[in-house]
């Protein structure tokens, strides 16, 4: 996500014209006429469908504007609705429901957010056998599974605007035999924050399993690529479920642990396939 105050400035010059058309509506113009990045405009009123426009109250950005890049994506707004409240999930401002923990979501968000625990063990389920058949193997069985609210998650932190939390965790326990090493049973607990939405749910779900493959098949993986394959593995079902634009939070992300940890993981994926990243994770560090 990148914020910045824009200002829009346009030169416009009345000019005596003998007869042009309005680059706007097209209406013929005798007299003065205003030109404007290379067009010729009737009025000020047809100067103004030729603003760009606020994405929250469609207000024509005349002057200072806030400019948000989030997936790609280009969005503007006037200073006004740039200071209300940011969504929880896209991080973009909005006028939309404000949950009973104190986060905030936008609509868009809103209509897909993952409230119900059945579905949302379902849709984990899903997910989390997709992760099972990219990786060629399962984790270490029936993970429990149980969505969780934000206290929970993250214990002392409030919502504040650009706040980092914690929206899932893989919670493993190993018992082994002190003699030999041997794995006398495992446990594995993921659980994701509720209302979610679905998208954003699906990514999550994704990392967390890959967690369970992870803790199962191997030890001691350092921190970096621990977590760099969880995001390698939520980056392959993102674009799998058409969402690999939200792959460029990974691409971006300046976190040492996560963000350099994916761009390892990816690139030696890259370099040498799937099947040696897998063999190298299970092997000795």
């Amino acid at each position: 996500m990148r914020r910045g105050v824009w200002i829009l400035l346009l030169c416009l010059l009345p000019v005596v014209a003998r007869a042009l058309n309005c680059s706007v509506c097209g209406r013929e113009i005798h007299g003065q006429y205003l030109r404007a990045e290379g067009k010729i405009l009737c009025s000020a009123e047809c100067w103004e469908k030729l603003l760009p426009r606020c994405s929250l109250c469609d207000a024509p950005l005349s002057g200072r504007y806030v400019k948000f890049e989030t997936g790609g994506k280009e969005h503007l707004y006037c200073m006004k609705c740039a200071e209300l409240p940011h969504c929880f999930s896209c991080d973009l401002p909005t006028r939309g429901v404000r949950l009973p923990d104190g986060r905030t979501l936008c609509p868009e968000c809103a209509a897909t957010a993952v409230r119900d625990p059945a579905k949302a063990e379902e849709l984990y389920r899903r997910v989390e056998q997709e992760v099972f058949r990219i990786l060629g193997s399962s984790g270490c069985g029936r993970t429990r599974f149980g969505l969780c609210s934000l206290a929970e998650l993250n214990p002392g932190h409030g919502v504040a605007d650009g706040k980092k939390f914690e929206l899932g965790r893989c919670r493993y326990e190993r018992r082994s035999r002190s003699d030999t090493g041997e794995t006398v049973s495992e446990k594995c607990t993921v659980r994701i924050l509720d209302s979610l939405p679905e998208a954003q749910f699906i990514e999550v779900a994704a990392h967390e399993a890959a967690h369970d493959w992870l803790n199962h098949h191997t030890e001691h993986v350092p921190a970096q690529w621990n977590e760099g394959f969880a995001e390698y593995v939520a980056s392959l079902v993102n674009g799998r479920h058409g969402n690999a634009s939200r792959n460029l939070r990974m691409e971006e992300n300046p976190d040492s642990v996560y963000g350099g940890g994916f761009r390892a993981v990816r690139d030696f994926a890259r370099r040498y396939g799937l099947p040696a990243l897998l063999e190298k994770l299970r092997g000795e560090w």
